[in-house]
């Protein structure tokens, strides 16, 4: 029974003095948390600068001769004539940022990627888009035209 309670020899005890003490333990810790937050500290700038998009803002000119039809497509932009007043939605599906098409006999918006469908008002009606159609600013100026901005 002497292997299984043996006495401790005088090698162990100098070994478990040699282990990490507390004091060095919380030392170490601390010095890492403080690189690390150097690091993050130094390393924002660079991840901010990486990660920038600038807004970029588009004005879209409908002349009073492309108006005359109910729906109107130009440059990512659909300009809808509806109950006498006309309204512009971009045509960016909200699910995947396909483009839309106008299908006149329905009088809806198709998504031709994954097969959304929009109403005349923007109005989500079936398809994986959970989103409506973003409604975008109209302003008429003198002369009949109408001025679109687009942000992307």
């Amino acid at each position: 029974m002497g292997f299984l309670f043996r006495p401790e020899t005088a090698g162990e005890g100098k070994r478990r003095e040699q282990g990490m003490k507390r004091r060095a333990f919380l030392k170490k810790g601390v010095t890492q948390a403080l690189y690390a937050a150097a690091g993050l500290i130094l390393a924002w700038p660079v991840f901010s600068f990486v990660t920038y998009r600038k807004n970029r803002k588009r004005e879209i000119i409908f002349t009073p001769g492309e108006q005359a039809a109910g729906v109107i497509f130009k440059e990512g932009v659909f300009l809808v004539k509806e109950k006498g007043t006309r309204h512009a939605l971009s045509a960016r599906c909200t699910h995947l940022g396909c483009t839309l098409r106008y299908d006149p006999v329905s009088r809806r918006f198709r998504c031709p990627c994954h097969g959304s469908v929009f109403d005349l008002g923007g109005g989500r009606i079936s398809g994986p888009a959970r989103k409506n159609l973003k409604e975008l600013p109209v302003k008429k100026k003198t002369g009949g035209e109408r001025v679109v901005t687009l942000t992307t």
